[in-house]
């Protein structure tokens, strides 16, 4: 796999069409024993990114090619170890194939591999996803303090990739303890652990994300395009002291973000002089009362107001950021995505009614993954409304990731091994 796809080919022109990427390169070269570059300050040319990207560029001298060549080494290396670890739920060795074969194959996919050619925190942000749930399975797996150890290191390194993170490492860990304190009381201490480790990640962060005003582009995102749109939405921040409410009104009523010239607009805010007392609205109580609006319009933030042509966004594959499929991926283009959201809740339901015959908590583990995963749902496309696709594309890739899983834990779990009864019974 490695081998394949350090020969596909790549379009290094992609890399110059955004803005993003520059900020990425320039975070990389402050030097790490300054405090800037863990958690600068915005300023007018240069938006910051949590550190975790940064430092891996930093790593790659921060030039570009360098930096396409070390996210390829760690995606295959993340496949790797997601691969061993999930190797360790699974008893029989004709499912144990079938789940490294479908994992292997599935990285492989364009939707996943082809991020990696791009200099955008996508491909590093989904190896450590596949990292952490790795790292976590083999400590629980294992039960020793030093795979724990490792686990806690990838959780911060993780977290640290995108803002969102932090809410769904929190609500893994709350329910995995949950989980450990009816079905697996070896697993409660380092649940409960992780979980108050989680809660002071997610203010650490949120800290940060403050010091580098990296809340205000997403939220004007929103206000721009599911606010503005809806006469009562904006009255109700009208009272909230919404600046620039008319003008925004005037530019934004009508927006349709899948015209690149409405897209183009709502970029333009970003560094227009004429709005500077929106941002400094939304700097200082825009995400307080962000928050008050999705607690009380239930319907918005559960996105039953959305268009179904809107939330067809949140399951996005092959998107135009990493280019023309390339090399080995092209024929899984004709493959995936295999499996529709249905056949997650298909497999929830059978895995759920094999819990509760066998009381093995590993039976739970997919379900718990596909709950914290449709919650990552809401939380992202009300994060940001803009770029629900980019954000969003790891909904269909963890579709896959679990179905296989759950056909694997499945079958494994229906399969009499008569070694293995032997062995019980003596």
């Amino acid at each position: 796999m490695l081998f394949a796809t350090l020969i596909t080919p790549w379009d290094s022109r992609k890399w110059l069409e955004f803005s993003d990427t520059e900020d990425y390169l320039t975070q990389s070269k402050i030097p790490l024993d300054n405090r800037e570059f863990w958690a600068p300050h915005h300023s007018v040319s240069f938006n910051p990114r949590p550190f975790t990207v940064p430092l891996f560029y930093k790593m790659a001298g921060s030039d570009p090619v360098s930096i396409v060549m070390l996210q390829k080494y760690i995606h295959c290396l993340s496949t790797w170890f997601l691969v061993f670890s999930l190797l360790l739920l699974i008893d029989t060795g004709i499912f144990r194939y079938f789940l490294m074969i479908s994992v292997y194959i599935l990285m492989s996919w364009w939707t996943v591999a082809g991020w990696a050619n791009q200099i955008l925190s996508e491909s590093l942000s989904l190896s450590f996803l596949f990292f952490w749930i790795a790292s976590f399975i083999l400590a629980w797996k294992k039960s020793k303090w030093y795979y724990w150890a490792v686990h806690l290191l990838i959780m911060v390194l993780f977290s640290f990739t995108r803002d969102t993170w932090p809410y769904l490492i929190t609500l893994w860990y709350f329910l995995f303890s949950l989980s450990a304190f009816f079905r697996e009381r070896s697993l409660l201490k380092p649940s409960i652990l992780f979980f108050a480790l989680a809660i002071v990640l997610f203010f650490v962060q949120q800290n940060t994300a403050k010091t580098g005003q990296r809340l205000r582009v997403p939220l004007i995102n929103n206000i721009a395009v599911r606010i503005i749109s809806n006469d009562a939405y904006t009255g109700w921040f009208r009272g909230k002291g919404i600046p620039c409410a008319d003008s925004l009104v005037k530019k934004y009523r009508k927006i349709d973000i899948n015209q690149d010239a409405d897209r183009h607009k709502i970029w333009n805010l970003y560094g227009n002089r004429e709005y500077e007392a929106l941002w400094n609205w939304v700097n200082d109580k825009g995400k307080t009362e962000y928050m008050k609006f999705m607690v009380t319009h239930p319907s918005y933030t559960l996105l039953l107001t959305e268009s179904s042509r809107q939330r067809e966004r949140i399951f996005a594959w092959d998107l135009w950021y990493s280019g023309e499929v390339a090399g080995y991926s092209k024929e899984l283009s004709k493959v995936f995505p295999a499996f529709s959201p249905w056949w997650i809740l298909f497999a929830n339901l059978l895995l759920i009614v094999q819990f509760f015959r066998k009381k093995k908590l590993i039976l739970i583990f997919p379900v718990i993954l596909s709950f914290v995963f449709m919650v990552n749902v809401f939380i992202s496309y009300n994060a940001d409304a803009l770029e629900v696709e980019r954000h969003l594309f790891v909904t269909v890739v963890m579709i896959q990731l679990i179905v296989f899983l759950s056909l694997a834990i499945l079958a494994d779990s229906l399969f009499i091994n008569p070694t293995y009864k032997q062995t019980e019974i003596l």
